[in-house]
């Protein structure tokens, strides 16, 4: 009868207790990409126009799920489940 027998070779990583080297990253390469550019390009003060009201425009936001529903609704590839 073929009898197995257990072997476990478990390593378990060894742990230091003496201080580890500090973490060096390398410096960023300014890759000229087009993200970097729009970002250093922009201007500061140009999102700080942000106006908050206690009430939101319903008009204003009824009209722009419209037209979001509509624009989905002629993509040839959308499957509407509820008819």
């Amino acid at each position: 009868m073929l009898e197995i027998k257990p072997k476990f070779h478990l390593s378990l990583p060894s742990l230091s207790l003496r201080q580890p080297k500090t973490l060096q990253l390398s410096p960023v390469v300014d890759d000229d990409d087009e993200l970097t550019t729009a970002v250093q390009t922009d201007p500061i003060d140009h999102d700080d126009n942000w106006q908050l009201t206690d009430r939101p425009d319903e008009a204003e936001l009824d009209q722009f799920w419209t037209k979001v529903e509509d624009d989905i609704s002629h993509d040839p590839s959308w499957f509407k489940f509820d008819s």
